[in-house]
């Protein structure tokens, strides 16, 4: 714990340390608002020499830092924060009945987020047709020490982290097989409601209709992709867990994937990195191989459809689709879409 840090409990929560491991913990998980607000508005003071009166102020300078100096806030909070021999923070909005402590292992937090997300779906779409648990982990933020240093964590299903490096890999494909890029549309940024509409259009060079065409066609496979490699973990079931070293100076992140949900139920919150560590797969050329694979197969179909497309597809036949307007709302940080 900073200096810092500890300053601030002293000075707002002054029993704090005389407390079991039990309270201070459950205080983590359930710190006031009062007390969250006045340790935040100590540290920007006394780290960064900023002054912030409200919740909203504390905000606006939080968007406002760069990442050096977010890297070194959220090291130091990560003590009033997280959870077990790791300080574990999992950066996920709970109900109000439950926390971090409502789940003991990774998988009784991933099955209960499964159910809820399936039966939201279920809501919104009456036949949506839910799909079987086979853990379904996917870039879920979480700060933690590793080896007693700060660091950025996601977690994903191995079947989750091949899916989102083959649709990286196949929009970069398809730009190679038709060269694309963004330009602003007529309305783009224009003030609407609470926010600024996005509105950007694709210049194809004429080849607008066809790129559309082979972008669908992509969007479909690569969900069946992920469907298949899915069942594929699921039915392995190696129970194993990679963890991926993806830090970079002044970022430091680890990606830890898990090949199946019966692994999750090894992993527990309060000794997260000591059960990881104890089922690590730490040869990692099994998965560099599998991805390598599945990037030929995803290489060949594209190399296929364009090829069908060019040689067969009507432009003059438009999809019907359902058109949509994107706000994004004045307050969201997210300004630098605009530009």
């Amino acid at each position: 714990m900073s200096p810092e840090l500890k300053k601030a409990i002293i000075k707002f929560v002054p029993d704090y340390f005389s407390w079991d491991k039990k309270r201070q913990e459950q205080y983590r998980v359930d710190t006031p608002d009062e007390d969250a607000f006045k340790i935040r508005q100590f540290l920007l003071s006394e780290l960064f020499d900023i002054s912030v009166s409200d919740d909203d102020e504390a905000e606006e300078a939080w968007r406002a830092m760069n990442v050096v100096q977010c890297l070194k806030i959220n090291a130091i909070l990560l003590p009033i924060t997280g959870i077990g021999e790791d300080f574990f923070y999992l950066n996920e909005v709970f109900c109000s009945q439950k926390s971090r402590l409502s789940f003991e292992t990774l998988y009784d937090y991933d099955i209960d987020d499964y159910k809820f997300q399936e039966d939201s779906r279920k809501k919104e779409q009456k036949d949506y047709e839910k799909k079987p648990y086979r853990g379904s982990l996917y870039l879920t933020w979480a700060r933690l020490m590793i080896d007693d240093s700060f660091s950025y964590g996601v977690l994903s299903m191995v079947a989750g982290y091949l899916y989102c490096q083959l649709d990286e890999y196949g929009n970069d494909y398809m730009e190679k097989l038709i060269p694309h890029e963004f330009t602003h549309g007529k309305n783009h940024g224009k003030a609407e409601g609470p926010g600024y509409l996005f509105d950007l259009k694709i210049d194809a060079k004429g080849l607008e209709s066809q790129l559309d065409e082979l972008k669908h066609h992509f969007w479909k496979h690569i969900s069946e992709v992920h469907e298949r490699l899915m069942d594929e973990f699921d039915k392995k079931s190696n129970q194993r867990v990679f963890i991926l070293n993806q830090s970079q100076v002044g970022d430091p992140n680890h990606h830890f994937l898990f090949t199946d949900k019966e692994i999750l139920k090894c992993i527990y919150f309060k000794t997260f990195m000591r059960c990881c560590r104890a089922v690590e797969q730490t040869d990692h050329s099994s998965l560099s191989r599998k991805l390598e694979e599945e990037k030929l197969l995803l290489r060949k179909y594209l190399d296929k459809q364009y090829k069908d497309i060019m040689e067969n597809f009507d432009p003059k036949i438009v999809r019907f689709r359902k058109k949509n307007k994107v706000i994004l709302h004045r307050d969201s940080g997210l300004d630098e879409l605009l530009d």
